[in-house]
């Protein structure tokens, strides 16, 4: 009965052990280096600008004055693309709130067409606006999440981006 007792410890640690190892693999911790993206809606439809995502040069000093991300829909330099840019003249970015009303922000998106580049932005006080929550600032790069209501042109259409957000690291960090 021992030799049985025996060869029952050992099967269940096998299965024991089976299943462990058969266990499903998430991924592993989210690491920066795999949270690499832009997104939104645009007017509704759900938009990924995960191309050639990336934020500015890494800062060179420990105040980070500007912040600026970009992003196309594919790798073609000519598919549609999506900017934000953020410059912050007193003190520094931090992980907080920016809106374009009360900040210098900016939103972009802009597509190639055979007449040229269609560029819908923010202005002043023409009905749009801009908003950025910077969510971390590290030495990787930047994240967050936006929204805002672009124009294209002075007196063209409008568009509302909604649902914003990214993780994009710093030129050099890709």
């Amino acid at each position: 009965m021992k030799f049985k007792d025996g060869i029952r410890v050992l099967i269940c640690a096998t299965l024991i052990m089976s299943m462990w190892s058969c266990k499903k693999d998430d991924g592993g911790a989210s690491t920066p280096e795999n949270d690499k993206y832009l997104t939104c809606k645009i007017d509704g439809e759900y938009r990924e600008f995960n191309a050639k995502v990336n934020a500015n040069d890494k800062p060179s000093e420990e105040v980070v004055h500007f912040v600026v991300v970009g992003g196309h829909e594919n790798d073609d330099p000519l598919s549609p693309g999506l900017g934000l840019e953020l410059l912050v003249e007193d003190g520094g970015a931090t992980t907080t709130h920016y809106t374009s009303k009360e900040s210098n922000l900016h939103g972009v998106y802009y597509e190639q067409t055979e007449n040229g580049t269609l560029s819908y932005d923010n202005g002043s006080d023409d009905g749009t606006g801009f908003e950025l929550t910077i969510t971390r600032l590290d030495d990787w790069g930047v994240a967050g999440t936006f929204s805002g209501v672009l124009r294209l042109g002075a007196e063209g259409e409008y568009i509302k981006i909604t649902e914003g957000k990214f993780s994009a690291p710093y030129n050099g960090n890709e």
